[in-house]
């Protein structure tokens, strides 16, 4: 990954982009780079690398956001400045040496099965009542 470090974002309205932007000049880090919908079937090496399109368009309503080439400090540090602000709550993801060879739409799957799994896990606990006296 010899890339820059940088952020990139699935699904983020224009609006939800800027107010990103917004808070990342804040403290200042660049702005976060957009993953196209025509982007959705490549590899996030060709993504990242290349900047590449793709010719059939990826649909899904997730909101993601990628750290690429972020030191794990940086990305604890960035997740806790973005949950102080009004922004949208996006699956986040570190892009490692493996998945960069993904293409998005493969991890875009993973994440969402994976967040789901997470939340059933949560769920019977939540909803269990409090032990008897």
């Amino acid at each position: 990954m010899d890339k820059k470090p940088g952020l990139l974002v699935w699904n983020f309205t224009l609006e939800e982009k800027g107010k990103l932007d917004a808070v990342l000049k804040q403290i200042g880090a660049p702005g976060a780079s957009s993953i196209d919908g025509d982007q959705g079937y490549l590899t996030l090496k060709e993504i990242i690398h290349t900047g590449a399109h793709g010719s059939d368009p990826l649909e899904s309503d997730e909101k993601v956001l990628l750290f690429y080439n972020i030191p794990q400090k940086g990305v604890f540090l960035l997740m806790n400045v973005f949950k102080k602000e009004d922004l949208p709550r996006p699956i986040y993801a570190v892009v490692t040496e493996h998945s960069i060879q993904w293409p998005f739409a493969e991890l875009l799957d993973h994440l969402v099965r994976e967040r789901d799994n997470a939340e059933k896990r949560v769920s019977p606990t939540e909803t269990s009542p409090p032990p008897g006296p």
